[in-house]
């Protein structure tokens, strides 16, 4: 199917932010019945083909892959934050240099700052990781059969731990 330039140029601006509604205005099209025309576009066999040849154009111009995203999860969702810092006998903090650190443990570092007490490193979530890793694997569909899901976590797991 051949696309218009009008519809070239929705499938561009929807790579913007992926929001359909927005790629049609800054597109051209007339706000006056926005939602049912992005539906139909959307829905459109030609448009959702070269929304797809356009990600992958530019997943391999940024080389930002899913496999790369996932990867960057799992580091954080299966870190083990005593590389960063541990308590000492005496209760103080011990700070592991980062210049001594795994590079998976450098990917869960979101800040060090010097502060009025001291040193502070913050780490990013863990959970939020581990909820993003669980959607993407299907685990937190109720009623669902699960296996094919957890088959897949095993196959990360199984990756991330001869990678690490």
């Amino acid at each position: 199917m051949k696309l218009t330039a009008k519809q070239k140029r929705f499938c561009e601006e929807y790579l913007v932010d992926l929001n359909a509604t927005q790629a049609a205005i800054r597109a051209g099209y007339s706000s006056k019945g926005i939602n049912k025309r992005t539906t139909r576009m959307m829905a459109n066999d030609g448009i959702q083909q070269y929304i797809s040849e356009l990600m992958q154009e530019q997943s391999k111009r940024t080389e930002i892959t899913a496999d790369r995203v996932l990867q960057e999860l799992a580091a954080i969702a299966f870190s083990d934050r005593t590389e960063l810092a541990q308590v000492g006998k005496r209760g103080e903090v011990c700070f592991t240099p980062t210049d001594e650190l795994s590079d998976e443990a450098k990917k869960t570092i979101a800040g060090i700052e010097e502060g009025k007490y001291g040193t502070k490193v913050t780490s990013y979530d863990k959970v939020k990781a581990l909820e993003l890793l669980g959607k993407h694997l299907g685990l937190f569909t109720s009623g669902a059969d699960n296996s094919a899901a957890l088959e897949k976590l095993d196959e990360v797991l199984g990756k991330i731990e001869g990678g690490f």
